[in-house]
């Protein structure tokens, strides 16, 4: 089966700044805070993250709170563990009160025409237990046309494991037709690990986000890069950082006894 680890809920974002690993992958990255209680006086807080938005040439998005779907994935640096939110398709604004839901697709493609194929669709069938067992769900999905990150997507073919996020539009042909949002398919017979360019940093580590505070206007775009500022704030005394395209390696240098020693 494919695997895959997705976030959906509320998060608070702020500080959005332009990131890029090259000249055709541009992001927002964000201060995000999840909130870990419904308790707004709980000693616990809120949980720092970093929020990506693809396409870091359109304006900054301001400042405030946002239903968003977006990929989990956790970087470690330093022995200090970082959550890091990249979103799948737009941010939604709270301030209307009104976000659209997510439906998440898990199961095998069923056996499609090659209109439906061409169409950049495919059908899933699940049966799973609701107030009685195998109860039937049939899903008809579709790749639309105007998302960034699908247009180069294969449609998955019969027998193939998926696993989809979307939202509904209507039901056509005795099927609940689904939006594709993401989509991860599977089985894959290995992986390798790569990490970007660019050293990851943490968030910065504020107890909670001011949720009352409202929707604020950013008055000018950010001014640098991540990497830029990443250069200045991740220089430590004692310690140089280089990039290994498999690993993470930090160096420490005594230079008392000018031994050193490699931790991976």
């Amino acid at each position: 089966m494919a695997s895959a680890c997705s976030f959906h809920g509320i998060v608070g974002i702020q500080n959005a700044m332009a990131y890029s690993l090259d000249s055709k992958k541009r992001f927002w990255k964000m201060e995000g805070f999840v909130p870990v209680s419904l308790d707004p006086e709980d000693s616990a807080g809120d949980l720092p993250v970093s929020v990506f938005v693809f396409g870091g040439k359109t304006a900054p998005p301001d400042d405030g709170i946002y239903f968003i779907n977006a990929r989990v994935i956790t970087t470690t640096v330093d022995e200090e563990t970082t959550l890091e939110l990249y979103c799948v398709d737009d941010m939604q604004s709270t301030d209307g009160g009104r976000s659209l839901p997510t439906v998440m697709v898990v199961g095998k493609v069923a056996k499609g025409s090659s209109e439906l194929v061409e169409g950049r669709g495919f059908d899933v069938d699940i049966m799973q237990y609701a107030i009685m067992p195998q109860q039937l769900c049939r899903i008809r999905c579709y790749y639309p046309e105007d998302h960034p990150r699908l247009a180069k997507t294969p449609v998955p073919t019969a027998e193939k494991h998926v696993i989809v996020q979307g939202c509904i539009t209507e039901l056509r042909h005795k099927r609940c037709v689904v939006s594709v949002h993401d989509i991860t398919l599977g089985p894959s017979t290995g992986m390798v690990e790569k990490r970007r360019h660019a050293e990851a940093v943490p968030p910065v580590k504020l107890k909670s986000f001011n949720w009352k505070g409202g929707k604020k206007k950013r008055s000018h775009h950010a001014s640098h890069t991540d990497s830029e500022r990443d250069s200045d704030s991740t220089q430590q005394k004692g310690k140089k950082r280089r990039q290994d395209p498999l690993t993470d390696v930090v160096e420490e240098e005594d230079k008392q006894v000018g031994s050193s020693s490699q931790i991976v």
